[in-house]
């Protein structure tokens, strides 16, 4: 964007293509195309071709045994987590888990006198839960993709993490993986991380679901797995965009924005507002710290809540009086914060919701990570009774359809 602040715009240039849909704006061909290489490898070479890539992005002298870390191990590990991080991770793990507690699914009955109908709700066996990695590791993602695994019931929790150039275990993401009840630490990420859950390897073994979100490459690894192995979802770099009143605090709008930007390569925050002298009063408070963040000005906030739910983004947030009374508008996002005290960087740790988040327009369709998502549902049938009824409706739509032995297993049921 250059210049000495954010650039301040009409809202008509709206930033965020919500026609880029069809991925969630997650990859593109180049990355597409090198994940496929990837996924090859490791499908065929198993550990040996996932340890061919961690030498090369992250640890240039791992070797074959530094890939599998198991509980005793982590224990270990987590025993040096410092005091102020431990207290802090069992905050936002009892927060977080308080709040999942109440997505329990719960199998839905209907009775009459032909029988019964269930749909009856199973944890998955095996989930595998990409944790990525930038500066440091990221304890928070463990929580938020572990948790939910958890009250689900789900028994084997495998959690893949990118290895540190220096081979260390980090305590703080040893000890969340310890809160989840995480069985193994699989030390790789990106496109080979998706490939081993999705295939197995010697070490590991292939999982029901993967989780989590990572970068371009992850992204569309797990859409060229997808038919292999059960997604959550597509996510791409992370979006904000903030809907402000010209009440709003300037100062704290700016921090905001700027925390939106430390999301890394991709990472976008747009602030729109009716007011254009409170925009420039935020981009000056910005300064030359980003280049990531614009400004909208719009014709009203109405206006301005309309293009949010067109874009459909991972986060939008509400500041300012009037716009917060603006927030039973917004239908289309993966994550509505609603007033002053209710910064975005909350909900990435402690406020108990998932960060785990629809990105790319995709808000459209999808949903935060949840505990659903690690459940099947079945449905149970069980016919008895008086059946000829149902026997004569269904033998007549069998007979148009053309299903004559479908006609006669019914007919003989009565």
């Amino acid at each position: 964007m250059g210049g000495r602040a954010m650039r301040i715009a009409a809202l008509s240039a709206f930033p965020i293509d919500v026609d880029r849909t069809r991925r969630g704006g997650a990859f593109g061909s180049a990355e597409r195309d090198a994940a496929a290489t990837i996924v090859r490898a490791v499908r065929r070479g198993g550990d040996t071709a996932v340890l061919r890539t961690v030498r090369r992005f992250d640890h240039a002298r791992a070797r074959p045994d530094d890939l599998i870390v198991e509980g005793a191990v982590l224990r270990r590990a987590a025993r040096a987590c410092p005091r102020d991080v431990r207290r802090a991770l069992d905050l936002a793990y009892g927060r977080i888990r308080a709040f999942h507690e109440r997505q329990r699914p719960r199998y839905a009955a209907r009775r009459d006198a032909t029988g019964e109908l269930r749909l009856v709700p199973t944890p998955l066996e095996r989930v595998g839960a990409l944790v990525p990695r930038g500066k440091s590791s990221y304890p928070s993602t463990v929580l938020m993709t572990g948790v939910p695994s958890q009250v689900a019931g789900v028994p084997a929790l495998a959690v893949a993490s990118p290895m540190p150039p220096d081979g260390s275990i980090d305590p703080a993401l040893a000890y969340a993986l310890q809160l989840v009840g995480a069985t193994v630490l699989y030390r790789a990420g990106g496109a080979a991380a998706v490939a081993a859950f999705a295939y197995g390897t010697r070490s590991l073994p292939r999982v029901d679901k993967i989780v989590g979100p990572g970068n371009a490459y992850t992204a569309a690894a797990k859409w060229l797995v997808s038919a292999d192995v059960g997604i959550d979802a597509l996510q791409g770099p992370s979006e904000l965009v903030a809907v402000a009143s010209s009440d709003a605090d300037v100062g704290a709008l700016a921090l905001d924005l700027l925390a939106q930007a430390e999301h890394g390569a991709g990472a976008f925050a747009a602030l729109i507002s009716d007011d254009a002298a409170w925009l420039r009063a935020v981009s000056e408070a910005i300064g030359t710290r980003t280049a990531r963040v614009r400004g909208y000005r719009a014709r009203d906030l109405g206006a301005a809540v309309r293009a949010a739910n067109d874009a459909a983004p991972e986060h939008v947030l509400l500041a300012g009086r009037r716009a917060t009374r603006l927030a039973g508008r917004v239908s289309r996002a993966g994550a509505l914060f609603i007033g002053a005290r209710s910064a975005v960087a909350f909900g990435d740790y402690v406020a108990g919701t998932n960060h785990a988040l629809p990105t790319g327009g995709t808000a459209r369709w999808s949903s935060a990570l949840r505990v659903d998502d690690f459940v099947r549902w079945t449905s149970h049938v069980s016919l008895r009774g008086e059946l000829r009824q149902l026997a004569r409706a269904a033998a007549a739509l069998a007979d148009h359809e053309g299903m004559r032995f479908h006609k006669a297993s019914i007919e003989a049921r009565v």
